[in-house]
């Protein structure tokens, strides 16, 4: 629904490749330090860069590391500065249901800088993001949390994604109706569960589908 979403989006110099480390390092780093990353342990990204750099012993300057989070931090901005005019139009769609609509989402604490200029942010009733929280995906407690803030029972929400994170399964877990987004990832997801996991393939049929599901 952003630039990062679009087919013609641009790709990105891979990240060890801006870092002048081992792509191996960098995974590895990752994979130990993704949960800290977006659970608030490190409170911005030059605190995490620091961490990262020094970990994987990247020979970049100060300077440089600066300008790589100057650049992180302006895409960022970038990709959230517009939305796709369809996006806008289905919570618009959602509103006239009467539901209400909120994000759920892990970030990092520069995802969440640049949502302030995200056009989103005055269209969704609430917002509920891992490194704000200290909590993410899958664990119960921020699904708990964004109903909580909803003023909802999990039983009433439903919840919409790719299925990154194994967030499908978490929402389920909680009580949660979970509907899989496949049409920006269509990724295989974890689904260990009776009921057959509802699918969306455009963000058009959302309203639909969530208007069949509230008259079930």
């Amino acid at each position: 629904i952003t630039a990062k979403t679009r087919p013609d989006a641009q790709a990105r110099m891979p990240w060890h490749e801006r870092l002048r480390t081992d792509a191996g390092k960098l995974e590895r780093w990752w994979e130990e330090n993704h949960v800290a990353c977006m659970t608030g342990h490190y409170p911005d990204i030059e605190t995490s860069f620091q961490a990262l750099c020094m970990s994987v012993k990247s020979p970049l300057s100060a300077m440089e590391v600066a300008s790589i989070i100057r650049d992180q931090c302006a895409w960022k901005i970038t990709v959230l500065s517009e939305i796709e005019s369809y996006a806008e139009e289905m919570i618009h769609a959602v509103h006239a249901l009467g539901l209400k609509v909120g994000v759920l989402s892990n970030a990092l604490p520069e995802e969440v800088s640049a949502w302030d200029s995200c056009p989103l942010r005055g269209l969704v009733d609430d917002a509920v993001f891992s490194c704000a929280v200290g909590v993410m995906e899958p664990q119960p407690a921020i699904y708990a949390l964004a109903c909580d803030r909803m003023g909802v029972s999990p039983a009433e929400a439903c919840f919409i994604g790719d299925g990154g994170f194994d967030e499908l399964r978490g929402a389920k877990v909680v009580g949660m109706t979970s509907v899989k987004a496949t049409w920006y990832q269509n990724q295989k997801v974890d689904w260990p569960f009776e009921e057959e996991l509802k699918e969306v393939a455009t963000m058009e049929a959302v309203p639909a589908l969530l208007g069949s599901i509230l008259h079930q």
